[in-house]
Parts: structure tokens; C-alpha cells; sequence
């Protein structure tokens, strides 16, 4: 993905989203899925909007921010379109699953927002559109990354229109006195009651509804919940404070108790599967070892981040995963490794992505001539053994047997002469 190129290598699919500030497209790059934020150049307020958007989203690097992949100029059509290319997140949106997540994903939510707005607030960014359509649902439950930075605006830079969604509007913005860190924040406690009920944090009236939020002294209403706890109650109240001087930053909300719990999405608490990777053939249990699911159990109940990590580690060595044990014997060994480069150049001729992949195994011939050589050394030493085992196990049969017959012949010597000394008529015969 070439940036600001009329050459288009990738494929447009479906529609995935549209907005007030362009059409959303899933597309395809040799293999690589990702979403294409796209509107026509001869739309000039629509176009100096993206490019705003282009410029903020590249300058961003969050695990909670979308990523920035590209962008670039293409005739399709008869039309030429501005486009951004972006991480695609297959899961949707926080309003898709909001009024029916439960605490911890709430937590864990309002933690990946608050980080988002951390970050850019600290990098001199305001989004100016928080809210539940503009937080993308990430792969891991719990996980969600702050997209849509199409309002977006850099602190220090003149800002005479009012941005953002009414609904999730700080007082002082629906005034259009200030828009800064502040206002995010105040967008962040709607969005976190929209998470909660399901519902915006006002009730859409119109022209009533901005008199409410800009002119009184009102904020909104908590409807009764049974996960609106006192730390979830608290954190909303330093958010929705409408004298922004009293709102508390988001670095000092990401230390507040009802996040202090959550410390990322990662953590064991919220992941979808907590189960220990083998190291070795034996670390595997028998299904039917009630010994070994109670080991089990107690691993995962006492699993902390420490020792994930540590785990981790022990896997992640440069020699690779150890799948012998003690009492194996080595029958063939391969110390060589081999880096391997397929690229699409060798197959279309044409300028591609290339594909790199680490391989521990010998080129063809040298693979023929290194495996026969280990079985022709391992079958010798097979028939070398069996034949020395085989030729003692011969030795022992026959001198046992010999040693049955000397016996034998010994005892029967021993009584034929004490027959013949106790029998005297025989001396005369």
C-alpha cells in the first residue's frame, strides 16, 4: 500500500460502515484484510477532513488507538477517492454489545478508553467524538481500541466549529467556549453510561436536550443498576463534573479504584482461555487423572501475571520448544537451520509483498543424503545389537542345557556304582 499512488494493488469489498465524514470498505491486499475509510476529492470539506485524519492517525502508535496503515489516491469508476487505510476490527463496536456487557468487560472497556485518551492527550490531541460507535470491539474480550479521528483537532490550532455528537457533547463545546482534554473527558463518562444502560446518557429532545447539557445545571442520570457500584458511581462523578476544572484528567482516572482492578486486557482475569502450553510430551494430563485436573485447577486459580510471564519465557528460547525427555533416545538430530525467502516476484514477475519464514530442515538433496546416511547408521547399529543380543541369548540356552546333561550323566554314574557295590552276585557273573 503504496501512500498518495493512482495505482490501486489492492481490491475494494464490501461496505462495512458509513458516517458524516465518509463511506467505510473491507479490503484486500494480497492476503491482508483491512478497512478503507474512502471519499470523493471533489468534496472539499470531506477531504480536508480525512486529510486531518490522515495526519493525526499516523502520528498515533496505541495498542488502544486503530492503526494507521496507509492511504492513498484512486480512480475507481470515473471517480477519484481519498482513502485511509486502517486496521480492521471484525467485532464491531461498544454499541453493538452496550447495555448488555457485564462489570468486568465495563471495567475493562473504560480502561481501554481512558488509556486511548491518556495516550493522545498526551501527545496534544483532543477526538472531540467520543462515544460508543467510535470504540471498535477488539479480538480479545474486554480489549477496544478509539477510532474515528475525523473531528479530531491538535491543541494550539484555532477551532471555531463545534465537533462531536451532540448526545456526548461537554457543556462548554455545546456553547462553543472551549473544546480540549476536558471535553473528552466529560464524552468518556457518557460513553461509559452508554455502556451501562444501552441508551445515550440524554434523551434525544432536540433543541431542549443541548438547553440541558449547555445551559443548566443538570448532568445525566444514572438509572438504577446492579452494576453501578460506589467506585463506578464516583468514577462518573469526576467525569461529569460541568465546571471542567473539576473534571479529573485521564491520568489521574486510570489510577481511580474502579480501575485499579484492571490493569489491561491481557491480564488473566479476562482472557478467554487460561490454559498452561505445554513445554514437553509430558506436560500433557490424562483426561481421565483426577490427580492431574486438580493440579490443573490449582495452576489456573494461582496464575498471576508474574508467572504467565515467566512461562512465557521458558518458551520463547532461541534453541525452540524442548519435546524430548529424559530416557529418549536420539535417533536423528539436525542442528542446521535455514532461513527461507519465498517472494512473489519469483512467481508473478511483478513487485510484491515479500514472505519470510524461518525453517529447520536442508535443501533437497542435502535432506536425502543426511537422512539415509542417519538411517543406514541407525539400521547397522540395530542389527549389530539384536545380533550380539541374539548370540548371548544362544550361550545361555546352551550352557544350560550341557549343564543339565553333565549333571545328569554325573548322577547317573554316582548310582550305577553304588548299585553295582551293593549287589556282591553280580562280582561273579
Amino acid at each position: 500500500m503504496n501512500n498518495h499512488t493512482s495505482k490501486q494493488s489492492w481490491t475494494r469489498r464490501n461496505c462495512i460502515g458509513k458516517g458524516s465524514f465518509g463511506v467505510v470498505n473491507l479490503a484486500v491486499d494480497h492476503g491482508l484484510t483491512f478497512a478503507v475509510k474512502s471519499v470523493e476529492k471533489n468534496n472539499s470539506n470531506l477531504v480536508h477532513s480525512l486529510e486531518n485524519e490522515i495526519r493525526i492517525l499516523k502520528s498515533l502508535s496505541s495498542p488502544y488507538v486503530v492503526s494507521y496503515l496507509g492511504d492513498d489516491v484512486t480512480c475507481e469508476f470515473s471517480s477519484v477517492y481519498r482513502n485511509l487505510h486502517m486496521e480492521y476490527m471484525s467485532n464491531g463496536t461498544i454499541a453493538d454489545v452496550a447495555g448488555s456487557c457485564g462489570l468486568m468487560d465495563l471495567r475493562s472497556y473504560t480502561w481501554c478508553i481512558t488509556s486511548a485518551l491518556k495516550y493522545i492527550h498526551s501527545r496534544n490531541i483532543v477526538h472531540c467524538d467520543v462515544k460508543g460507535t467510535n470504540v471498535l470491539n477488539g479480538n480479545i474480550r474486554g480489549m477496544a481500541k478509539l477510532a474515528d479521528f475525523g473531528s479530531a483537532i491538535e491543541l494550539g490550532v484555532s477551532c471555531l466549529v463545534t465537533r462531536g455528537s451532540p448526545l456526548w457533547m461537554a457543556p462548554e463545546v455545546v456553547r462553543g467556549e472551549y473544546i480540549g482534554p476536558e471535553s473528552d473527558v466529560w464524552s468518556l463518562g457518557c460513553t461509559v453510561i452508554e455502556m451501562l444502560t444501552g441508551k445515550p446518557a440524554w434523551q434525544d429532545q432536540g433543541a431542549e436536550t443541548l438547553r440541558l447539557i449547555g445551559y443548566s445545571n443538570q448532568v445525566p442520570e444514572l438509572a438504577h443498576s446492579t452494576l453501578l457500584s460506589d467506585d463506578l458511581r464516583d468514577f462518573l462523578d469526576k467525569c461529569l463534573k460541568r465546571d471542567r476544572s473539576e473534571r479529573w484528567s485521564c491520568d489521574k482516572l486510570i489510577q481511580h479504584k474502579f480501575l485499579l482492578s484492571c490493569t489491561s486486557p491481557s491480564s488473566p482475569q479476562i482472557m478467554m482461555k487460561n490454559d498452561l502450553s505445554p513445554r514437553c510430551v509430558f506436560d500433557w494430563c490424562d483426561s481421565s487423572s483426577s490427580s492431574c485436573e486438580s493440579t490443573l485447577d490449582t495452576c489456573r486459580l494461582s496464575m498471576t501475571p508474574c508467572n504467565a510471564k515467566q512461562r512465557i519465557g521458558k518458551l520463547a528460547l532461541n534453541s525452540g520448544v524442548n519435546w524430548e525427555t529424559e530416557g529418549w533416545e536420539v535417533v536423528r538430530h539436525v542442528d542446521e537451520t535455514t532461513t527461507c525467502e519465498y517472494s512473489e516476484e519469483s512467481v508473478s514477475g511483478s513487485g510484491g509483498v515479500n514472505w519470510e519464514y524461518t525453517a529447520s530442515y536442508y535443501y533437497m538433496n542435502e535432506v536425502v543424503e543426511s537422512t539415509s546416511s542417519d538411517a543406514r547408521g541407525t539400521m547397522v547399529d540395530w542389527i549389530s545389537r539384536d545380533s550380539l543380543d541374539l548370540y548371548r541369548c544362544y550361550m545361555y540356552v546352551w550352557i544350560e542345557k550341557m549343564f543339565q546333561m553333565i549333571v545328569l550323566n554325573l548322577i547317573s554314574v554316582i548310582y550305577y556304582t553304588q548299585w553295582l557295590t551293593l549287589t556282591p552276585s553280580l562280582h561273579h557273573i
